[in-house]
């Protein structure tokens, strides 16, 4: 299946599309779960209000709603964003993955399935490497990241969304797309 450059075989569990308005209950759902909204590093959320401004910025930032086939449930988001280095710019070469899956569907490979095809999807765009942040303590989604080729490059201590007096160990991940001669 193809939808919006996203490649999936004929056994997958998810389709892709952008966010819409109609979606909102099934954002309203995962984006309320506390453990979900803590690993994607977002404040849940509480009210109808709360799900329609989340859904003007996924759309706003081209992310994809992850619908599950048999139900046609919207159980999470991934999505590609552009990297702002130190100096303020824009990295040319490289994206930065963000995801977040309704808990009700951790454990069963819908997330390694859609950033498997998000890689694929980025790779043809010339995106030359994909990057990723995760907390330490998240194990799914570290790997999640490694069955998708990921690679650990280091970490570093943050301050929690949750509690601005605690800091977490955040860890860094990055994926090589294309070769170096294959970028010119």
């Amino acid at each position: 299946m193809e939808t919006k450059g996203a490649k999936y075989d004929g056994n997958s569990k998810i389709d892709t599309a952008p966010i819409s308005k109609k979606d909102w209950q099934d954002v309203l759902e995962y984006g309320s779960q506390e453990q979900v909204a803590k690993r994607a590093n977002f404040t849940p959320l509480r009210t109808k209000r709360d799900a329609f401004s989340f859904e003007r910025v996924l759309f706003r930032d081209g992310v994809l709603a992850l619908e599950e086939k048999s139900s046609a449930k919207v159980i999470g988001n991934i999505g590609a964003f552009e990297i702002i280095k130190a100096d303020g710019l824009v990295e040319k070469n490289g994206r930065e993955v963000g995801y977040a899956l309704n808990q009700d569907f951790w454990g069963q490979g819908f997330m390694t399935e859609a950033l498997a095809a998000l890689c694929k999807l980025e790779r043809s765009k010339k995106t030359s490497f994909l990057q990723a942040r995760v907390y330490a303590d998240n194990l799914a989604s570290q790997k999640v990241l490694q069955k998708n080729g990921f690679k650990f490059q280091g970490d570093r201590e943050v301050f929690d969304v949750f509690q601005s007096n605690k800091k977490i160990l955040e860890l860094f991940y990055v994926k090589m797309l294309v070769q170096k001669e294959e970028r010119f």
